[in-house]
């Protein structure tokens, strides 16, 4: 009886998948290249140039179509933070939106825009 009770408490268990923590802000930590912590003190006009800085020689890379989204206006990121929790304050209040979030890889779009 000790066993099938056991059994039962592993099987219920395996059906359990773990959230993935969030930090401040509803920002998921995934634990990739993107959840590392850095300093920060950048206020570039272009939503280009923020990632370009982000992703730079980090290993998180930022999946965009650059052709809608590099003229972006986006807003000034200063502190210390992780990658992704950089990127959300970089497009806070602005027509981008992040569609899709993997440990090592963000991708961002145009409001509106289909995800792929």
């Amino acid at each position: 009886m000790r066993y099938l009770w056991l059994a039962g408490l592993v099987a219920l268990m395996s059906g359990c998948v773990a959230a993935p923590m969030e930090s401040d802000g509803g920002v998921p930590e995934l634990s990739g290249a993107c959840d590392r912590i850095a300093q920060y003190d950048f206020a570039f006009p272009r939503f280009d140039e923020t990632a370009q800085q982000l992703a730079h020689a980090t290993g998180c890379f930022i999946e965009t179509d650059l052709s809608q989204t590099a003229a972006i206006g986006v807003n000034p990121v200063k502190g210390q933070m992780s990658i992704r929790q950089a990127l959300a304050v970089a497009i806070k209040d602005t027509p981008l939106k992040i569609v899709k979030q993997e440990p090592n890889l963000i991708s961002v779009s145009v409001s509106g825009e289909p995800k792929k």
